[in-house]
């Protein structure tokens, strides 16, 4: 059975379901993702045919922003979605219908898959020295500031002095090197646009856990309770996708670039991230705590409530 593949803008593709299919056919999934390292196990699973051999047909759209992906599973515009985990908090704690299903990238002590980066002639060089500077960001309230917040708290500065703007990925190398903004919270591909020009002050993510989920794989419970076969179906494919993953950097960078629109060498130069291979109570808390501690929800929770548990 053909397959597709709506990649762009999500509405792009939104209305355009797959056609009726026979008894036997395999069953539709609308899945939306961002195209990046940390949330490319659906583009791994689908060109290794781990979804068709599962009797799902899915189709994959990607957008620039995870707070669309979770506005458009909760109104059921797609059935599965991607988010961080400190995202799916803030909407469980609002009363929205989210369950985490499968799991995502996480963040493993040392790894250089997300930085805190700075101009190399620039004067910073310790968290005291952001005071009155501004960081770019993909998200206020979301981990890519909180979590610079921390390390800044941790290390002798103060982040309430600190100021952080939201910038789309793409364009944080860019703010950068202009100085459009002191620093920049980044993540693969966009470490390695800003590497001939920007060195690293930190990798914040350690300052949270040694090891944590940064995000995950989430459905509505409506969905799940209506659809647990695919549901299941969808969580055996992404552990076993996570584990072929994390065993194989060349082959899933091919794949990687051809999705990101990147070139295959870049990918493969890229600092790679570690995928959980299950949703876990103990690597999903650490992200919720951080989240009670600098507000962006109002306390903090266990993590087994925002997860599905069969």
């Amino acid at each position: 059975m053909k397959r597709q593949h709506a990649l762009g803008l999500i509405g792009a593709g939104l209305a355009t379901a797959a056609s009726p299919h026979g008894a036997s056919a395999a069953t539709a999934v609308r899945l939306t993702t961002l195209p990046v390292d940390g949330t490319a196990l659906a583009f791994y699973a689908n060109d290794l045919n781990y979804f068709q051999d599962a009797g799902l047909d899915v189709t994959i759209q990607t957008v620039a922003n995870g707070a669309v992906i979770t506005a458009s599973v909760i109104s059921n515009s797609i059935d599965i979605g991607w988010s961080n985990i400190i995202s799916l908090a803030a909407a469980y704690k609002r009363g929205l219908p989210v369950s985490i299903i499968g799991a995502g990238g996480m963040s493993v002590s040392g790894s250089l898959a997300t930085q805190l980066m700075v101009r190399k002639d620039s004067p910073i060089h310790t968290a005291a020295d952001l005071s009155g500077k501004v960081i770019g960001t993909t998200g206020l309230a979301d981990v890519g500031q909180l979590a610079p917040e921390l390390w800044v708290d941790k290390n002798g500065g103060k982040a309430s002095a600190v100021k952080f703007i939201e910038v789309p990925f793409p364009q944080l190398p860019a703010a950068l090197e202009a100085g459009r903004v002191d620093a920049a919270w980044l993540a693969e591909p966009f470490i390695h646009q800003a590497e001939p020009f920007a060195r690293t002050l930190a990798t914040c993510f350690d300052a949270v856990a040694s090891r944590w989920m940064l995000g995950a794989w989430f459905a509505t419970p409506a969905y799940i309770s209506a659809n647990r076969g695919v549901v299941d179906a969808f969580r055996t494919v992404i552990t076993k996708t996570a584990t072929w993953a994390n065993a194989n950097h060349d082959q899933s960078a091919v794949i990687l670039a051809k999705y990101s629109h990147l070139d295959p060498a870049v990918v493969k130069e890229m600092h790679r991230i570690t995928y959980a291979t299950r949703p876990e109570a103990a690597l999903i808390q650490p992200a919720i705590d951080l989240a009670a501690r600098y507000g962006a929800i109002a306390a903090s929770f266990p993590a087994q409530e925002l997860m599905f548990s069969p």
